[in-house]
Parts: C-alpha cells; structure tokens; sequence
C-alpha cells in the first residue's frame, strides 16, 4: 500500500518580466508571526521569512518568470502553494484555518481538478484505514484491490491532467510533484511531452531521474544472479538446479504480510499445473523473518510450489542481487539463466509456448 500526502494546493497564473506581489492576511496569526516562503520550482530555495503586521504581509517575490512558490505559517498550521502571477496573488486564511488563494485561469483549472479529485480521494483514505485495520485476510485482499483501483483511477486522472496541460505551470508542477508516483508507462508519455517545453526543464528533470533510477533497477536482459535457499521442507534448492530440469522458472520474491502478494498467490495458484506442463517452475523465496508467519501464509493460500526462504528479510544478499524494492517482485528466467521479463503477470506466463 502506498500512501500519499496531499497538500493544499492553490495555483496561480504564468508569465514572464513582471514583479510578483503576494500579499497574505489572516485573522488567526499574532503580529511578529513568521511567514516563511521557499521556491520550490524551479530549484528550491528559501526565499523570505517576513513577520505579520495587523494580520497582513505584501511582499515582492523575487522572479520575473515561471516560478512555484510554497507559504507556511505555525500556530496555527496555514500552507498554500502558489504560482508566479502577474497580477496579485492573495492568500487569505479563513478563521476556520482554511486557505483559499485567488488568481486567473490557470490557477482555476488546478482548483476545479484537485476538487473533482476529493471524492475520490477521500473514499480512496477511507478504505486505506480500514485496510490498516483489518486483521481477516480474506477481507484485507478485498480491500486491497479496491484501494488498488481507485489509486490506479486517481493516477490515470493525474496523468490524463499533466499531459492535458503540459503547456503551462499547472501541468508542468503537477507532472513534477507527483514524479515519485509516476509508473515507467506514464513516464513514457509525460517525458516526450515536457522535451517539448524548454521552460519546464526542472520538470523534465525530474522525471528523467525517476526513468533512470527504474533503469538502474531493471534487470531484464542479465545473467540471473545464483542462489542456494532452504526450502520449507528444509532441503537446499539451487538456482542451477532448477534451470537444470525446466525450460523457464519464474521466480517470485514475496512475504505474508505483503497482501499484493498473498493475492498474485492465489491467483495464480490455479494454474500452476498448466504453467508447468509448459515448462514454467514458479519458485518462491519469501523475506519473512518469522518462520511461523511464511509456513501459515503458505498453508493459508495452498501454494502448490516450491517455497523457499532468505531469513535476512529485505536485507538478504539474494534481494540486494535482485535489486527488490517492492513486494511482489518476479523475475521470468530462461534456460539460459538469462533474466527475460520483470513483474510477470499470469497473461504473459500464458502466451509462452
């Protein structure tokens, strides 16, 4: 499950060669408050800490082109995020803390889609703490693929509004915010579409770094690494010997916590005999730490094959080999040893003949 942190996000218009005014004014902060304003894109940079006078601020902000600023203020907690404007821009704290920052179009067409977003986004945190609660596996893996859906619908509508407004700031800060989300498929879209706009270089950056870190993880087309693991029924088990007697063996990292997992388990458990009439061996190795919890999830989910187990968890030598950062990870070798596809679904493992 992944979690995510959604700010207040009020935008405001860009353009270029112009002074930048914001002014603030709350009705809930002393005079000789702090205000404390940093660039965060293009580059971040702390900008100014002005103190309130009579609940009010109006300053300069010192760029004369596209630029996104942040604004905090404590005691209480008020944040907004605000484009560079050409005319004005207001942040007003309400004395229900709520913040409401005006400008022109493009900072209505942010506020008009994080809005649309908030149903969404409210049933998607609903279902994530119930998912945190729940101790019944069969309905964790329910919820699990709920919340799986709505966070796959929330991150279509986040791309589908980056690629829409890759011409101006809103798109352009959106694309750049939300980088750390972004999966290799919608990388593959947002990045030709910023190359397309010099301006936004911090933003295509960004995004170029999140590819070449996936990259540098990717290890499709390499010598699978080896491995001798005890299995559950204590024997050693090879990753030579396994390549010895099948023509692919699909290996999945995997733990009983992990409720993806526990789900691709059974999932796929029902093909496993056909999968192997193929000559496709699954192999599991599980980073539990607790023997007891791998040997009941196992029994649990009627795995039909061979588990193994690496007791160092997350930091065993066969995930730092395989370059693990999730659960589940899978890894399609062929006979060669040769790692051929990453992150196999059933379809793929399927369509081999």
């Amino acid at each position: 499950m992944k979690k995510t942190w959604f700010t207040a996000a009020f935008l405001a218009t860009v353009s270029c060669g112009f002074a930048q005014q914001l002014r603030i004014s709350t009705p809930l902060h002393a005079d000789g408050t702090k205000v404390t304003i940093y660039r965060e894109w293009p580059t971040r940079q702390l900008i100014d800490t002005p103190l309130l006078k009579d609940g009010r601020i109006s300053i300069l902000l010192p760029d004369n082109g596209r630029a996104v600023y942040s604004v905090q203020l404590r005691k209480p907690w008020a944040n907004a995020t605000v484009f560079s404007s050409r005319q004005p821009i207001d942040i007003v704290v309400g004395k229900d803390t709520q913040v409401v920052v005006k400008g022109d179009a493009v900072l209505q067409q942010l506020v008009t889609f994080e809005k649309s977003l908030k149903p969404l986004e409210a049933e998607w945190s609903k279902l994530g703490m119930e998912y945190g609660n729940e101790q019944d596996m069969e309905k964790k893996l329910a919820l699990n693929a709920a919340t799986n859906r709505m966070a796959t619908e929330v991150q279509d509508k986040r791309l589908a509004f980056a690629l829409k407004h890759s011409g101006n700031l809103a798109g352009a800060w959106s694309a750049y915010q939300y980088a750390f989300a972004w999966t290799d498929a919608s990388l593959s879209r947002l990045i030709p579409s910023f190359r397309q706009q010099p301006w936004a270089s911090a933003t295509l950056a960004k995004l170029e770094e999140k590819q070449a870190e996936a990259a540098s993880n990717n290890m499709t087309g390499q010598t699978a690494p080896a491995f001798s693991l005890r299995s559950i029924n204590g024997d050693l088990v090879s990753l030579e010997s396994l390549l010895a007697t099948n023509r692919y063996v699909l290996i999945d990292v995997w733990a009983s916590w992990c409720t993806p997992c526990r789900a691709g388990n059974r999932k796929l458990a029902p093909h496993y005999d056909a999968l192997k009439k193929k000559g496709i061996e699954i192999v599991s190795i599980s980073v539990d730490e607790k023997d007891e919890l791998w040997r009941k999830a196992v029994a649990a989910d009627k795995i039909p094959w061979p588990q193994l187990v690496t007791p160092e968890g997350m930091k065993s030598p066969v995930v730092a080999a395989y370059k693990v950062k999730s659960l589940p990870a899978t890894f399609l070798i062929d006979k060669s040893g040769k790692i051929i596809r990453q992150h196999v679904e059933l379809p793929e493992l399927e369509k081999i003949d």
